[in-house]
């Protein structure tokens, strides 16, 4: 830490807060950074099961614009950006740290249309993907590159979206650096959960082998992958249960699917939950099928709590999951894939065990949540540092 009492003040800005792993990685960091040394905002909409959460953060000012959307609306948009602009401007910020795509386009904007502040984007997963259209992908790949030019720094939450964003030329390998997606171990330590009765409440025999994922339901968690893999599965292993956690978009289209397939007995869909800790500690075997991802926080916690896992080899996953190591890896989109690979692991409990201990060891070497707060603290100390010796030089130079 630089030896002075001068605290900066810092602005987070975020879609919105539904359970999610970008509104997690920011919750945590605007709670931990250190009140002796900054003074901490965060704009976001008010809609999300996590706002309340927001809000309860001592000594932190929410600020909501409830014009900041997901999705992109253009008269909204700018109404955003506007709102956001003024509040930049009232607060004078020394940090403005942006999070995933629409705060990372609109608040990098503003920020540099208020001037002064240093600007942190962190990517928690890219706004393109492979199953994009050509063109569309190619203008979000130009977008980043433009945006990323008004940053002073772009985090990455894995070495290998760090690489791919520099492979795409988004910004040169000094613009990044990495600080892994932290995780609150302390919500999974010593998590007292009866299989059998919670096995109950949920209406599925504790003898029953359980199959889970956790996660939104939308295009890019691809969770009808998993449910078309399922009657493949069940005709080995006729007593699979399988467990889906969350909620979204495409809730009334897997409910079709499941009843079209006679999934009805074997398939619980939950919503959202808020015993995520208890009801993956229950899981036999953990699937993520994203057909894109940044990293999966739902499969790093799950890594933590030792549940062996069956992942899509997408962006930053198999940075974590090695496969046959700490997991399994399949492509993604792969019905069979996924099917074998569950399978494969219901036929060798001893396998899945292995995986599952060294998928903890994984996790827990470089997911602490404290540990990336101090991380994010030391950046934003270098960067006031490099700020003070610009400046410096600057007032020199006019002289």
């Amino acid at each position: 830490m630089i030896a002075t009492t001068k605290k900066f003040k810092v602005l987070h800005i975020i879609t919105n807060l539904p359970i999610g792993g970008a509104q997690d990685n920011t919750l945590i960091t605007v709670e931990g950074l250190n009140r002796d040394r900054y003074d901490v905002d965060l704009i976001s909409a008010s809609d999300g099961d996590w706002f309340q959460r927001a809000n309860a953060i001592p000594n932190m000012r929410l600020l909501v614009v409830n014009e900041l959307m997901r999705k992109i609306n253009p008269v909204y948009d700018l109404i955003a950006l506007i709102k956001i602009f003024r509040l930049m401007k009232k607060g004078n910020y020394d940090i403005v740290h942006t999070h995933s795509s629409k705060p990372g386009f609109l608040g990098r904007i503003a920020s540099r249309l208020v001037g002064g502040a240093i600007v942190v984007h962190t990517i928690h997963g890219f706004p393109f993907h492979d199953f994009m259209h050509p063109i569309k992908r190619h203008f979000f790949i130009l977008i980043e590159r433009m945006v990323a030019r008004l940053s002073d720094k772009l985090i990455t939450v894995s070495k290998l979206n760090r690489q791919k964003a520099i492979q795409l030329r988004i910004a040169k390998h000094d613009k990044f650096v990495n600080i892994y997606s932290g995780i609150r171990f302390d919500k999974f330590e010593n998590i007292s959960v009866s299989r059998p009765a919670k096995c109950r409440e949920l209406g599925i025999d504790p003898n029953s082998k359980i199959v889970g994922m956790v996660g939104r339901l939308s295009k890019q968690k691809s969770p009808h992958i998993l449910i078309n893999a399922i009657p493949s599965i069940i005709k080995k292993f006729p007593d699979t249960q399988f467990v889906i956690v969350g909620d979204g978009e495409l809730r009334y289209d897997l409910e079709k699917l499941i009843k079209k397939l006679g999934l009805s007995e074997r398939v619980h869909l939950l919503g959202y939950r808020s015993d995520i800790p208890e009801l993956v500690s229950i899981m036999d075997i953990f699937v993520l099928s994203s057909s894109w991802e940044g990293l999966g926080r739902s499969l790093t916690e799950a890594m933590y709590l030792g549940r062996a896992v069956v992942a899509t080899r997408v962006e930053g996953v198999p940075e974590i999951v090695h496969h046959n190591k700490t997991g399994l890896l399949v492509p993604p989109q792969d019905v069979p894939a996924i099917s074998n690979a569950i399978i494969d692991l219901l036929s060798h409990p001893e396998k899945a065990a292995r995986l599952g201990e060294r998928a903890n060891a994984r996790v827990a070497k470089d997911f602490c949540a404290q540990r990336m707060v101090d991380d994010i603290e030391c950046l934003y100390e270098k960067l006031i540092e490099e700020h003070a010796q610009n400046r410096r030089k600057n007032s020199v130079d006019s002289d």
